[in-house]
């Protein structure tokens, strides 16, 4: 992906190209590799980069890259950050709990022999699985 216009990809997802978005794409999908990043290591980033900007809106910015379908927000790893992952297909995570990295689990390594029954009044909306390792 060396020709990665943060412009048309942003266009793609209907969202206008807004200098924080132009510059978070950029960092996020320029290279064509799966991130799991943290809206703190972003602000770390775009201020090495010479773009530095407020921690809510790289909050905002990736919410709403969130929102279009460009990233996937993980819960659930025990640190107090949302992390956000640019590999969007259904998959898992292991966790290390020494170090907080989370690192995908190949799709099918992993298979489910059910789902419980929702609440009353709710539906799975989705699921995922976060193995712990040390």
């Amino acid at each position: 992906m060396q020709d990665f216009n943060a412009a048309s990809f942003l266009e793609k997802l209907n969202l206008r190209a807004t200098r924080p978005r132009l510059a978070i794409a950029r960092i996020l999908f320029a290279d064509g590799h799966n991130r799991h990043v943290t809206a703190e290591w972003l602000a770390e980033e775009v201020s090495r980069r010479g773009d530095p900007m407020a921690l809510a809106t790289i909050y905002n910015t990736l919410h709403c890259l969130a929102d279009a379908g460009a990233l996937r927000v993980v819960r659930g790893t025990g640190a107090d950050n949302i992390v956000f992952d640019t590999y969007t297909h259904p998959h898992h995570h292991f966790l290390d709990e020494r170090t907080g990295e989370l690192t995908d689990i190949p799709e099918n390594a992993l298979t489910l022999t059910g789902l419980p029954d929702a609440p009353d009044g709710r539906a799975i909306a989705g699921y995922d699985i976060i193995v712990r390792v040390r």
